[in-house]
């Protein structure tokens, strides 16, 4: 068990009287220990974060924000290991996965790094003495709120923009994986070049710091990844203050396959991405699969071939393919949508779960599959967030697009097909803010990702990404003969 130490205020934060206790999904050990702060931590953060902003260079030198964001880049490559193996040990993913998670953010820092330095405004002549110069400026202070089930990728691909853009950051990470995230983080309060203040980590609960940094006056704007209910609660409670809110929510991918395409790629990457990805527990994974009548056999028989040879197990045992779900709560969420649907749908694969299950023999539940489900049934509309998957068959491409956008949310999607008139016809039409084509889960520090609908409200990552931590500013300038005075130097 290990006790984690946070940079709150311009310090370090201890592990005191007050403690959240991280358990471990495989087996119920406890693994970590995080500070659990309180109201008035977060006032401390949010007066350091001010005072640093008013006091340093930090909001007005991408050359050093750029060198700060590039020192934390070649810190954290020297902790990839040991930050992934606390991943493992408090969210249950496969190791795999969890290196890759921790090992991809050198990129997007360093990506973003060089934005830093290419942030611009513009200027326009108005008139033959008047100009005017539009600028970019931070927000200010942002709070990042962060889930569990990508903690360390879903972070970075806010705080980075955000400390890329100008601004000062308090984040917030999940109560789940907190450990793993503050020993990320603590690899950026390291840098010595980071003004004192700039970086406040806030561990402790939703209903307490969580929903002091949403009221809070101080804070500029909030950055949210996860569920739709809560995306509401921000919304609302950050009304009064009139802070700006961009959210990444839930999602309900669909996963179109056509009759023409590759289908051992295409049943392969479905279930990588529904199954062995996190255990089914990410916003994009591709819950609905639609799949063309003339091959709907062909597929279902190679999905079932596939899960078949699942491993399901402990994150760290390196045979295992596919790990515990990370909460109890998401357990018994996912198992009574499983035996609902067993009620009323067929059942292709897996829906195996013992009739009572104890945290200490883990959270684990199997790959599951089923079809004819009915229209109105919540597996269709609801999102489970978890290994399970419903197929659907379509006839016509008005029939696919028809199911594709049956939900409320359009997060993702993707498209599966070698006729390319074809698949950029189904590509338009399916509303989401992603469409992946014979491919999927793709992510680049580049490229833009955010939903419509219930998915959410802004965009991150790229340059848009960046620009959603920023405000503009014009600043116009009459230079009239006899308006402006120049005094004499010297």
């Amino acid at each position: 068990m290990k006790e984690h130490r946070i940079p709150l205020a311009g310090s370090w934060r201890s592990v005191g009287e007050l403690y959240t206790e991280i358990t471990n999904p495989a087996d119920g050990r406890v693994v970590s220990r995080v500070p659990a702060l309180e109201r008035q931590d977060v006032d401390a953060a949010v007066s350091a974060a001010q005072e640093a902003l008013r006091t340093s260079d930090w909001a007005w030198d991408g050359r050093l924000r750029a060198d700060v964001l590039l020192q934390w880049a070649d810190r954290l490559a020297d902790r990839v290991d040991e930050i992934a193996e606390r991943l493992v040990l408090e969210n249950g993913k496969v190791r795999r996965e969890a290196r890759f998670e921790v090992a991809n953010q050198i990129q997007v820092i360093r990506y973003n790094a060089g934005l830093a330095r290419s942030l611009a405004g513009r200027s326009h002549s108005l008139g033959r003495h008047v100009a005017g110069l539009v600028t970019v400026e931070p927000m200010g202070v942002v709070a990042v709120i962060s889930p569990w089930n990508w903690p360390i990728a879903l972070l970075t691909r806010d705080l980075a923009p955000a400390l890329a853009a100008g601004n000062a950051a308090l984040c917030k990470p999940a109560s789940q994986t907190a450990g793993a995230t503050a020993d990320f983080l603590a690899t950026l309060a390291e840098v010595g070049d980071l003004p004192p203040g700039i970086l406040s980590v806030v561990t402790g609960s939703g209903s307490r710091v969580g929903q002091a940094m949403v009221e809070h006056p101080g804070i500029n704007m909030i950055a949210f990844t996860g569920d739709g209910s809560t995306g509401q609660r921000i919304l609302r409670d950050a009304a009064p203050t009139f802070k700006k809110v961009v959210l990444e929510l839930g999602g309900k991918s669909p996963f179109v396959i056509c009759a023409d395409a590759d289908l051992d790629k295409a049943a392969g990457e479905l279930a990588s991405a529904i199954f062995t990805t996190t255990s089914g527990q990410i916003c994009t994974a591709p819950s609905r699969a639609l799949v063309e009548a003339s091959c709907f056999e062909e597929i279902a028989e190679r999905l079932c071939s596939i899960v078949a040879n699942i491993k399901l197990g402990d994150g760290l045992n390196e045979n295992s393919t596919m790990g515990p779900l990370t909460t109890r709560e998401q357990y018994d969420k996912v198992v009574r949508h499983i035996r609902e649907a067993k009620q009323n749908c067929r059942l292709l694969a897996g829906g195996d779960i013992p009739e009572a299950a104890s945290v200490n023999d883990g959270l684990f539940v199997g790959p599951t599959i089923f079809t004819d489900i009915p229209p109105g049934a919540p597996l269709l509309h609801e999102e489970i967030f978890g290994p399970v998957l419903t197929l659907q068959s379509f006839s016509t491409d008005e029939e696919a697009v028809a199911l594709a956008n049956s939900t409320s949310f359009g997060l993702s999607a993707a498209v599966f097909c070698r006729d390319l008139n074809r698949t950029m016809r189904l590509s338009r039409e399916i509303r989401a803010g992603t469409v992946w084509v014979n491919t999927y889960n793709r992510f680049y520090p580049e490229t833009e990702v955010g939903g419509y609908g219930d998915s959410g409200i802004g965009r991150m990552a790229g340059e848009s990404g960046l620009r959603e931590f920023t405000q503009t500013k014009h600043i116009n300038l009459d230079f009239t003969p006899g308006t402006i005075r120049v005094g004499r130097v010297g």
